[in-house]
């Protein structure tokens, strides 16, 4: 599914939408270049999932837990900063993904060098790319 985005408003939007159909044991790689509006698209994700916490970029922190109301949690991974899959798992990235009602959003999956990442992707595996082209937002789910 190709969509396109406006405004941080339609980026949210898109989020939301992609939120409400999330039931849990997705796990959601995010990729796009610095600006594009990956963490809008999480508001939107939390939004749509109920959360009601402020949403911010993990960037300094890496990762982000937030509840989601009912059960769950949605958790919010930066890996611009990582570069194998060991770093990952020191987070705990083994028994989050184990957890069926875990809601797993990954930031630059790319940046995971050693490819590892790849394989743990499972039939609930949705890859969203962002690109900015001009002043718009084309956002790319699968």
């Amino acid at each position: 599914m190709k969509l396109i985005s406006l405004s941080l408003e339609e980026t949210q939007k898109i989020g939301y939408n992609i939120g409400k159909k999330l039931r849990g044991g997705e796990v959601i790689f995010l990729s796009g270049i610095l600006g594009a509006g990956k963490t809008e698209l999480i508001r939107g994700i939390a939004k749509g999932l109920g959360v009601k916490s402020r949403i911010t970029s993990p960037t300094f922190n890496i990762l982000r837990v937030y509840r989601i109301p009912g059960n769950g949690n949605l958790y919010h991974f930066d890996c611009y900063r990582l570069k194998k899959y060991a770093d990952l798992v020191e987070l705990g990235w083994e028994e989050i993904l184990a957890d069926p009602d875990a809601i797993i959003v990954l930031e630059w999956p790319e940046c995971i060098l050693d490819g590892k990442i790849t394989k743990l992707a499972n039939n609930n595996a949705i890859n969203v790319t962002i690109k900015i082209i001009n002043s718009q937002r084309a956002i790319r789910v699968i």
